[in-house]
């Protein structure tokens, strides 16, 4: 999903995207059982390699928009998500953050996996420190297929294996835009 979202901001002319990782906090003994699941994080793995959670820290003021991407665990952000906004507090002191746009995308393993709740708790931190929460527009006519207005989310099955459909693509994408298009303005 954070492909397609870039996708979409990069339809913006002079748009500069950087995609970053954070490492999921899935013991690797669990995810070794599963020969899908080992083979399907080693690629993510290989295409992002992740990110320490104090360098994604300090380069977050060089940005103008950052669009966060969280899976689903119990209908809320994963613990490396909420780590990254726990060791933000020394850019809240410094007011780092505010007037930057923000938004939200997410992933679940089943219809009603709280992908709502989840975008939602991942805004929490971006109204603390100020910025500017982005969402999808019902004017986006895929948005009544895939995801909700608070941002872009899908159904990914148990193993995370399972194809992205063309609505995602187009409510991903048109989050991205939106997103550059609004950042263009403001600045």
């Amino acid at each position: 999903m954070a492909e397609e979202i870039a996708y979409g901001a990069k339809e913006v002319p002079n748009t500069s995207v950087t995609l970053r990782r954070i490492a999921d906090d899935v013991r690797s003994e669990v995810i070794s059982q599963n020969p899908e699941w080992s083979k399907i994080v080693e690629d993510l793995t290989n295409t992002y390699p992740t990110n320490k959670v104090d360098d994604l820290v300090n380069e977050m003021p060089n940005y103008d928009a950052i669009i966060f991407g969280s899976p689903t665990r119990f209908g809320n952000m994963a613990a490396p998500m909420k780590a990254l906004w726990d060791r933000t507090s020394d850019l809240w002191m410094k007011g780092s953050l505010i007037g930057k746009l923000g938004a939200v995308f997410t992933a679940v393993a089943s219809v009603h996996g709280g992908q709502e709740t989840t975008a939602i708790s991942m805004m929490f931190p971006m109204l603390h420190h100020g910025m500017i929460i982005v969402g999808v527009p019902y004017a986006v006519p895929e948005l009544t297929q895939s995801g909700s207005p608070y941002g872009p989310s899908r159904i990914v099955g148990p193993m995370s294996n399972k194809e992205i459909t063309e609505a995602d693509i187009k409510v991903a994408r048109a989050l991205g835009k939106r997103i550059s298009e609004l950042a263009k303005k403001l600045s």
